[in-house]
């Protein structure tokens, strides 16, 4: 089961196995304020907001020695696989080359369309065009990243706070339900 009580309102430090990764939770926050700051110079403010909130959250799942990361954990695992989900699908339609369409008037009230094809990082079309190039492909790595870590950190975290199911089930409380105990107990 995903959620239990146990691990949902847990406050206190996570296992050893969390803890070792704490240095990829950092490396996942570099890039995703990175990715925030790119997408601000991209002129990109949803997504930045987006980038942002990931980032906020991620710092407070991580301070204090990661204590609340038993709360958030698989809340930090879904929202990352569905950003990651919605910034891949960009990437993958504009990693061979990005397409701009202009509509300009004429002088005889009619409108011209032209469109223009540029690749994917292109140093002469400046700062904005390039932040966003970067930053679509930074996005997906970071959440990535914080799929896997949150994920690991909420089985790891499940594992630990689980009841050891050898030992006495009078002594393990609600997790068999009571005619299941009584019978594991009579036996």
């Amino acid at each position: 089961m995903f959620i239990t009580p146990d691990v949902t309102f847990a406050r206190s430090p996570p296992p050893q196995a969390v803890l070792d990764k704490r240095w990829l939770w950092y490396v996942m926050l570099t890039v995703l304020a990175a990715t925030f700051v790119l997408r601000i110079l991209g002129l990109d403010m949803a997504g930045a907001l987006l980038s942002g909130l990931m980032l906020c959250f991620g710092m407070i799942m991580t301070r204090d020695w990661m204590q609340e990361m038993g709360k958030y954990a698989l809340i930090y695992a879904m929202l990352c696989t569905l950003n990651f989900l919605f910034d891949l699908l960009p990437l993958i339609t504009e990693i061979g080359g990005r397409m701009s369409h202009a509509i300009s008037d004429t002088s005889d009230a009619s409108r011209l369309s032209s469109t223009t094809w540029a690749p994917f990082i292109d140093p002469k079309l400046g700062l904005v065009y390039n932040a966003q190039s970067v930053s679509m492909v930074l996005s997906p790595i970071a959440m990535a990243l914080g799929i896997y870590l949150s994920f690991s950190a909420h089985v790891e975290i499940a594992r630990f706070t689980a009841p050891r199911w050898d030992a006495d089930p009078n002594e393990v409380g609600l997790a068999f339900p009571m005619p299941l105990a009584q019978a594991i107990a009579a036996d």
